[in-house]
């Protein structure tokens, strides 16, 4: 099975992947961590180098090709949802991560990871650009406000 953790950047994917990985025995996936190895650059390189389109097309075929491992956990990127093809390669439970907009700020202010969309827009534009397009994709909504919750209340739906 494959488990896919989508949302806002800053919503806690990575954290939530992990933890919930580890517990249910899985590999973690961060996809953009993935491409970065893969490409040999940093997301925010790539925007700058080649531009999102270019990111986005990278973006979808990592997904396409991650889509056929197993036992796995994969945190999405904040904009998988843009391309809604993607919504094709998404082949598993698909877990809507949410939080208050206000907590994801402070927490993106304490990350040290470069966000490049929000150098030129707001966690809000972004929300409100993608929040139908993340109830699409979604299979599963989770309000992200307690770590071990979150993981209770993922486990406790997929039925794992």
């Amino acid at each position: 099975m494959r488990i896919y953790l989508i949302g806002l950047p800053g919503v806690g994917k990575s954290t939530i992947g992990k933890k919930l990985a580890e517990k249910i025995e899985y590999r973690f996936l961060d996809l953009d961590s993935y491409i970065e190895q893969k490409a040999m650059l940093f997301v925010d390189e790539i925007f700058k180098l080649y531009g999102e389109e270019y990111f986005r097309a990278l973006e979808t075929n990592t997904l396409c090709e991650i889509s056929k491992l197993d036992d796995v956990v994969i945190s999405c990127g904040g904009g998988i949802v843009k391309s809604p093809k993607n919504k094709d390669y998404i082949l598993g439970p698909c877990i809507y991560l949410k939080a208050d907009i206000v907590q994801i700020e402070e927490r993106l202010r304490e990350s040290q990871i470069e966000r490049p969309l929000l150098t030129t827009k707001t966690v809000l534009d972004l929300y409100k650009e993608r929040k139908a397009l993340y109830e699409d994709f979604a299979t599963l909504e989770v309000e992200n406000t307690d770590v071990e919750e979150t993981i209770h209340l993922i486990l406790k739906e997929i039925d794992i």
